[in-house]
Parts: structure tokens; C-alpha cells; sequence
């Protein structure tokens, strides 16, 4: 089944709307710049963001140890979108003092903000030593990791994470997700219905609990998730495409084809669903409706091989020789390993009268499938063996 988007943790990854360090809490290097600092908070506090950095750069020039002043004035740099500044500062602030958390925090959550996700890894994963219970910057160093596809080291992250707080259904759904990423399918199974017992009427939740029965091979509970799932929302993105491949598997192309509608109402660029209504019609030899929805995914994706297959066989019913021809060389040439499609076009050469091409496609086809068929025979008498 197509995964549903990824629902990660929701964690806010702005920075603080408020100064970091208060002006009450500071440390005594900080002492000459007081004034400073306390004008700073004002600023800050009325989102003078300007004001509040032109202080806050003031105080870490009367008090140089003051690394407060400079964690704080990172943040309002973040908040004017000048990031090098902001990276610099918090350097700055962690060259003076290494154990800084709120330097380490704010350095990982600007370089998450950049999806420059290695240098937030590694900085919030500093941070969390010096706070191992900090939620926020565990949150977004799981999700740095997810991001980095570390999926191993993330669950075991998200695993720690609900022995902490078990009651929180988004930490398990992050979790499920992940293991469906790992294929444990049984494990996000079990971790989806925990979550649903906590909230039964998480739409998103029955999503993806759906996807992951269907990918355990539990067809007909996996099918009633996804029911359920646009039950609780009919508008849920991607509800309507799991539930018409779920009957697409079981062969109800009637009721797939209605879900994959329903999705493209709701979803009108979602290709893979408009790519499913058209091998459907293309099957129903419904020729001008499959070649109206194939047309509108090739030109969403033009290297979209099984749907430039797809509508090249629909134009050979219709008797468009040349026009399939030019699909399947496009097709050959995305794959030329893919012996169908050099069938394909020796059919289609041959349609043209191209009896030289249509040799040479047929016996391309021919040695793919001979290879093919040999690689697979390895594979079966030596399972372990990666071919």
C-alpha cells in the first residue's frame, strides 16, 4: 500500500516567543549589563525584535562573559531571519561556556530549521546531556533522525520517550510510523491500537493502523480501519486512495475506483490516485477515460514508467501507432532492463510495419526475461543472497 504522510511528533520548532534567559536569572558576569539587558526583555517582549538585538548585542559588549546576552541575542537574530548571526552567536555563547544547554538548544533547533539535519542531530543530542528531560529537544532530535532516515536509532529514541510519558498517543503514532519504516508491522500494529485506546476517534490513527494490517497480510481488518478512518474524516488526505487500494488488492474495482475519485475530489494532484482510476478504466476498456487520466499523470510525472506503459497499450487500442511508439521509447529508455515494455514496442513496431525494430525489440525482450528468469532462480535456491 502507498504510505500515508508521514504524521511526525507535533512540537513547535520556532524558537521561544519569549527571551530565553530572563534578565531575573542571569549569571553574575552579566552584572555591568543589566540595564541593557533588562531594555532587551522590554523590546523583546513587545516583538521589537530590532531593539531587543541591538541591546542585547550592547550588553555582550559591556559584560564579554555574559553568555546569556549572546544565547539571547541568537534568538532575536532568528527572529529577524538572520541565521548566520544567530548561528555565530550561539557559538560565541558556547565558546565561552561548552555546557551552555540553552546554546546547544538553540544551535540545534536553528540548524533543524535550515534541514540541516546532521548539525542539528548533533546538537541537540549535546543539549540532551545536559537536559536528558527536555521534551522539545528530544522531539526534535528524533525527528532529526527520521529526517537523516535513521529509523533504528529513532525508535529506540521514541521507545524511551513512552516509558516516559505512555499516556501520549502522538509519541506512539511517531513510533508506529517508524516501525512501519523498518517493516515491523506486527510491532506498529500493536502500538497503533495502544494509541487508539487513548484516542478511538484519531482518524489519522486508523489510517495508519490500516496501512499497517495491510501490510501484515490482515487484508479484511486492514480494509474496516480504513473505513472507519473516512468515517471519522471524509476529507482526511490519502484516506480515500488506502481504501481504494485495499479493495484494488481484493479485486472490487467498483469500489476502488469510487475511492480513488473520492481522493482526486478532495486531492486533485495526488497522481497515484489518478494513475489507479486509469489502469482501472484501462482494464474496463474504457479507452478515452483511461486515456484522459494517464495523459494528466504523464505530464505530472513524466518518468512515471507504469503509466507511460499504461497509456501507450490504451493508444494501440485506439490505433495510435506512432504516438505509442514515442511512449515506449520513453519507457525502454527510463528502464532498460523492463522487458515488458520492450515487448511493448515490438508490438507497436510491429502495428508500424517496423519489422527491423520490432526484431530487435522482441529479442531485447526475450534475453531481459531469460535474465530475469535466472536471477530469480538464483534468488530461490539461494535465499540469503542478494542479486
Amino acid at each position: 500500500m502507498r504510505t500515508a504522510s508521514l504524521l511526525f511528533l507535533t512540537c513547535s520548532i520556532l524558537l521561544c516567543t519569549h527571551i530565553c534567559v530572563s534578565a531575573q536569572d542571569i549569571s553574575p558576569d552579566c552584572a555591568p549589563a543589566q540595564e541593557q539587558l533588562k531594555l532587551a526583555e522590554t523590546a523583546a517582549a513587545q516583538n521589537d525584535w530590532q531593539t531587543a538585538s541591538n541591546r542585547y548585542w550592547t550588553a555582550a559588549q559591556i559584560a564579554p562573559g555574559c553568555v546569556e546576552a549572546l544565547v539571547n541575542l541568537g534568538v532575536t537574530y532568528n527572529r529577524l531571519n538572520q541565521t548566520d548571526n544567530a548561528i555565530k552567536a550561539f557559538k560565541d555563547a558556547l565558546g565561552k561556556n561548552p555546557q551552555l544547554f540553552a546554546g546547544h538548544l538553540n544551535l540545534g533547533i536553528t540548524y533543524f530549521r535550515l534541514n540541516q539535519y546532521d548539525l542539528a542531530k548533533e546538537s541537540l543530542r549535546t543539549a540532551l546531556k545536559f537536559n536528558p528531560e527536555h521534551t522539545q529537544a528530544r522531539q526534535l532530535f528524533i525527528l532529526s533522525l527520521t529526517a537523516l532516515e535513521q529509523f533504528k536509532e529513532a525508535a529506540t529514541e521514541l521507545e524511551q520517550l513512552i516509558k516516559v510519558t505512555p499516556a501520549d498517543p502522538a509519541t506512539m503514532t511517531a513510533l508506529g510510523q517508524i516501525y512501519i519504516r523498518l517493516k515491523q508491522y506486527r510491532d506498529a500494529v500493536s502500538i497503533f491500537e495502544k494509541a487508539l485506546q487513548l484516542e478511538p476517534k484519531a482518524a489519522k490513527t486508523h489510517l495508519l493502523l490500516g496501512e499497517a494490517l495491510d501490510n501484515a497480510g490482515e487484508a479484511d481488518r486492514a480494509t474496516a480501519e480504513l473505513k472507519r478512518a473516512t468515517e471519522l474524516d471524509p476529507s482526511l488526505p490519502e484516506a480515500h486512495y488506502a481504501l481504494g487500494h485495499a479493495f484494488l488488492k481484493r479485486g472490487n474495482l467498483d469500489e476502488a475506483l469510487a475511492e480513488f475519485q473520492k481522493e482526486l475530489q478532495l486531492n486533485p494532484g495526488m497522481v497515484l490516485a489518478r494513475y489507479q482510476a486509469g489502469n482501472i478504466y484501462f482494464q474496463r476498456d474504457k479507452l478515452e477515460e483511461a486515456v484522459s487520466e494517464l495523459s494528466k499523470v504523464v505530464a505530472a510525472e513524466p518518468t512515471f514508467r507504469p503509466a507511460i506503459e499504461t497509456l501507450a497499450q490504451a493508444r494501440l487500442k485506439q490505433d495510435s501507432i506512432n504516438e505509442a511508439i514515442v511512449l515506449l521509447e520513453r519507457a525502454v529508455a527510463l528502464d532498460p532492463t523492463w522487458p515488458n515494455a520492450f515487448a511493448l514496442l515490438g508490438r507497436a513496431y510491429t502495428r508500424a510495419g517496423k519489422r527491423d525494430e520490432a526484431k530487435k525489440a522482441f529479442a531485447t525482450a526475450q534475453k531481459l526475461s531469460s535474465e530475469e528468469r535466472k536471477r530469480l532462480e538464483r534468488a530461490v535456491s539461494k535465499p540469503n543472497q542478494e542479486f
